[in-house]
């Protein structure tokens, strides 16, 4: 898992960085219900992220929960060039797999388990922020109302939350 995201963040940042002097502005937007099992996974890594990362002024981290449209003035104020939504999203792996769909896969290549669909939201934010977004979906095993967490899920949620820490400190020295 981390060495295929880790593949693909960097290629997203060798691209941003061949068109800008600067790191991106990035806000990570986490997804999703802490009642509903593996469906709090995106909350969940940005919580982790929140209570280790410094405070650093390149980076927004943001607890979405259920309602992540709310934030979007939050968003557009800091003004990001990049948004990381982290959810749980369905593409038919094996539950606690992590993959990076950035704007165009996200229809094609990932159901959601929200009422506003990651495509719906990622499109209304990058219109208000002309950011570019992408998807950190994590496959959920189990997302019924008053579920626990998979062991799977839970193993992710841990491991893609050292990961993206440790990848975030690498690339902002931070």
């Amino acid at each position: 898992m981390p060495s295929c995201l880790n593949e693909q963040l960097n290629l997203v940042l060798t691209n941003h960085l061949a068109n800008n002097l600067d790191l991106p502005r990035l806000t990570i937007l986490g997804i999703g219900n802490e009642l509903n099992g593996d469906d709090a996974a995106g909350v969940l890594i940005v919580r982790n992220l929140t209570k280790k990362l410094p405070k650093f002024d390149k980076i927004q981290c943001i607890e979405g929960s259920i309602a992540p449209e709310n934030y979007s003035s939050v968003i557009r104020k800091f003004n990001p060039d990049w948004i990381w939504l982290i959810d749980a999203a369905v593409f038919g792996e094996n539950p606690g797999c992590v993959q990076l769909f950035d704007s165009s896969r996200i229809k094609t290549n990932a159901a959601d388990t929200h009422r506003l669909s990651p495509d719906l939201l990622i499109s209304f934010l990058q219109l208000d922020t002309n950011a570019k977004a992408f998807l950190i979906g994590i496959q959920p095993e189990v997302v019924d109302p008053f579920s626990e967490i998979s062991p799977a899920v839970k193993k992710s949620i841990q491991e893609t939350t050292k990961f993206l820490l440790r990848w975030l400190q690498n690339t902002y020295n931070i």
